[in-house]
């Protein structure tokens, strides 16, 4: 049986001065930093799954931000078994990891985030660097991250 991957919109949020954000999981399930990021939904484009999970975890409408870039190539990881056990039984069965299509938004850097639109995955955000978001990042998602953000030329 061939292995299913969860389509997966990740979106890397640069002020276009260099900085990323940073954003801090209210859970800490398995990391405490990551980006904004989330599950493609059933006749949804990556790009489309991208804006909705900005304005749900962030707050930022369309008119906010720009998607100023989309990277080649999609990074497929694997959920480690001590992950998947954190979920009710039958949620993650259905597939053995994820499979991202990393996109890199511009906002203003004065921009105002709002973490309690939808259900807060977020404890704070805040502006730091590139190298900073690879090395807090969750080791899973690691080369991921680095590669988009070495295509995006943030790295």
């Amino acid at each position: 049986m061939e292995k299913r991957y969860r389509p997966n919109a990740a979106v890397l949020i640069t002020d276009g001065q260099g900085r990323v954000l940073l954003c801090e999981r209210v859970d800490g399930l398995y990391s405490q930093v990551q980006t904004v990021q989330g599950g493609i939904d059933a006749g949804e484009t990556a790009r489309e799954a991208a804006v909705r999970e900005v304005y749900e975890e962030i707050g930022l409408k369309p008119e906010d931000f720009a998607i100023i870039g989309e990277q080649k190539e999609k990074f497929r990881y694997d959920w480690p078994v001590e992950y998947k056990s954190k979920f009710p039984p039958g949620v993650l069965d259905e597939f053995v990891g994820q499979e991202q299509t990393f996109f890199l938004a511009q906002v203003r850097p004065d921009v105002k985030f709002d973490l309690e639109t939808h259900h807060p995955e977020f404890a704070r955000v805040w502006w730091g660097t590139a190298q900073e978001l690879v090395e807090k990042c969750w080791e899973v998602k690691r080369p991921g991250i680095r590669a988009a953000l070495q295509e995006f030329g943030l790295l």
